[in-house]
């Protein structure tokens, strides 16, 4: 099976030459979207009591993945915000010197007269099923809708301007309440994106408020009855998902499937000194050489001088307590002295697989955050960041986390054959990501052919009917994780050895260097869905390797078993029958 990661873009997916020129008048079109607002209006608005043009009221939601970020990022309590990274990453850590560096420009806090929005609380979000798996992250129902809006005080005569305090990653939370409420009918001119968020909001000159206060409301009654339409259209369910991924259409160019999960930061491993600390290469990178500490190359593990106790990576990193107490001690790791590269590193989250020409290319898997059972793309999708182009966030946004014009965009989306003359389906882990592609897509570019898998991979990556019998399928356990928090980038893994990927070839999951009769010995059905086909995603799938688990995490190798993060946890109806989506039949039937 040729590789998503190499396969040529169809010429269906490429524009004509000329198209791509500068001088093209269609990529020189203004902005199509009425929704999209800039700090400038929003103040003139504010200044002018909260009101539109038209003397609508102006209600601004500034939206944040949970409850406590009211403390902190709302806030912009900057000491609030480093205690817990001081704790973790310690002092000169990159994180608490971003929390810093944020705090003394005035980036931190909210905008006057705005309330804040807590998206992960079952409302915006919720815990639904669309077919077997009952996953978290899906659009909110009706009544939960209704919820939200009402204690905001919000009437279908408001515009509703939607922001976030959220510096890094950016604009994540804030295009995900636009999605969901353009999904239930909210019309384009009611509800407005805050281009850039408070960051672009601070960076044109206007200030940001300290605090927790937030505007006060009086409830409303608030109906979705009181919509017109819905957008249910904007929404890929999992049915269709399976449908698109059987049908061949995502690998043969009928569809652009994007997984638009970020791909991880490339590192030197630096070796520029010895054990003892003194300048010169001795063949172990400077990150396994800690003071104090032997590092045992062979169980990528440490030990401490006249100790048997063994410590994994993130031990050293992120538990210096249990390594030093009352002396933490840190690998000697950041990105000044290991710095981006482009190059791969074989041990990285990088593999290789092989082109229909035979020759062995780089292989950068975007893994999940969420509990999964494996790790790997749905069939035919393509990443946002390959040899021949790049669409990955920081290309889409200019440093103050403004999207980039129409016209920009469109060169850029471009290159990755996305012209807005195929339909275009996103997925990432929960959606999030997701919406920041279409709202580029749709409401800047214009383009009206893109939709959502809400599933994303938290649904996908769960629905595995079979499981690895031993480690041969199982991801190599990094050694080693550079978190993301609170900043998107720079993260990645470092494996303890290169990964072995399953490929499925139409009638069986085949291995490079393996019979499909071995390949079939590694392999067991996965209660609760126990080998069927009917919802099983690992043979919808590409570049597999498992997640590891209870049984097949390997003591030997000194991986760390997470159940939070190395498993599914999610409710499985195994003898489900119908078919795979009832959110939208239920939000069809709710006309309350």
């Amino acid at each position: 099976m040729q590789s998503s990661f190499t396969r040529p873009i169809t010429a269906l997916l490429l524009l004509p030459i000329g198209i791509l020129g500068a001088q093209d008048a269609a990529l020189k079109a203004p902005a199509p979207a009425s929704s999209l607002l800039e700090p400038a209006q929003l103040n003139r608005w504010i200044q002018a009591g909260f009101r539109t043009e038209k003397g609508e009221r102006v209600v601004i939601l500034d939206t944040l993945p949970g409850k406590d970020d009211q403390a902190t990022l709302f806030a912009g309590q900057a000491d609030a915000l480093r205690a817990p990274l001081v704790k973790q990453f310690g002092e000169d850590s990159i994180q608490v010197r971003m929390i810093t560096g944020l705090d003394k420009k005035g980036l931190l806090g909210h905008i006057q007269g705005a309330r804040m929005n807590a998206s992960h609380t079952g409302l915006e979000v919720m815990q639904r099923a669309d077919g077997p798996a009952k996953v978290e992250h899906q659009v909110g129902n009706g009544p939960a809708i209704e919820t939200l809006l009402r204690s905001h005080g919000i009437t279908t005569q408001d515009v509703i301007v939607i922001t976030s305090s959220q510096q890094t990653p950016p604009v994540l939370c804030a295009p995900r309440l636009w999605w969901t409420l353009s999904y239930w009918g909210f019309p384009a001119e009611k509800i407005k994106l805050l281009n850039g968020g408070n960051k672009a909001w601070a960076l044109a000159g206007l200030p940001l408020v300290r605090g927790i206060g937030e505007a006060a409301v009086t409830a409303s009654t608030f109906s979705l009855s009181e919509l017109p339409v819905r957008h249910f259209e904007s929404r890929v369910s999992l049915e269709e998902m399976l449908q698109m991924v059987d049908s061949g259409n995502t690998v043969n160019g009928d569809i652009l499937l994007l997984d638009v999960r970020q791909p991880p930061v490339a590192f030197f491993l630096k070796d520029a000194q010895k054990a003892d600390g003194s300048a010169g290469m001795d063949g172990i990178p400077d990150l396994f050489q800690v003071r104090g500490f032997q590092y045992h190359a062979e169980g990528k593990y440490f030990t401490r001088e006249g100790e048997a106790t063994r410590f994994t990576m993130s031990d050293m990193l992120f538990s210096p307590k249990t390594v030093a107490p009352g002396s933490p001690v840190r690998a000697p790791f950041n990105g000044a002295t290991n710095p981006p590269v482009a190059e791969t590193n074989p041990y990285l989250i990088h593999g290789h697989v092989t082109t229909a020409a035979g020759n062995e290319a780089p292989l950068a898997l975007p893994l999940s955050q969420k509990p999964t059972a494996f790790e790997g793309i749905i069939r035919g999708a393509h990443l946002v960041k390959t040899g021949t182009y790049d669409i990955t966030l920081p290309t889409l946004l200019g440093p103050d986390n403004r999207f980039k014009s129409a016209s920009e965009l469109k060169i850029i989306f471009a290159k990755a054959g996305i012209t807005g003359t195929k339909p275009v389906v996103l997925y990432c882990n929960t959606g999030a990501l997701s919406s920041v592609y279409f709202y580029a897509l749709q409401e800047i570019c214009g383009f009206k052919n893109a939709r959502m898998y809400d599933g994303s991979w938290l649904e996908w990556g769960a629905l595995a009917a079979f499981a690895p019998t031993d480690g041969t399928f199982v991801r190599r356990d990094p050694v080693l994780t550079y978190p993301a928090a609170p900043a998107l980038q720079p993260a990645f893994w470092i494996f303890s050895a290169e990964n072995v990927y399953l490929e499925w070839d139409g009638k069986q999951f085949v291995s490079p260097g393996f019979t499909p009769a071995a390949v079939k010995q590694h392999l067991k059905p996965l209660a609760p869905l126990d080998g069927q086909w009917r919802w099983d995603t690992l043979h919808r799938s590409e570049h597999v390797v498992f997640r590891p688990s209870a049984s097949t995490n390997d003591p030997s190798r000194f991986q760390t078993y997470n159940p939070a993060t190395d498993w599914p946890m999610v409710g499985i109806q195994p003898d489900f029958k119908g078919k795979a989506d009832r959110i939208q039949a239920e939000d069809q039937a709710y006309t309350k």
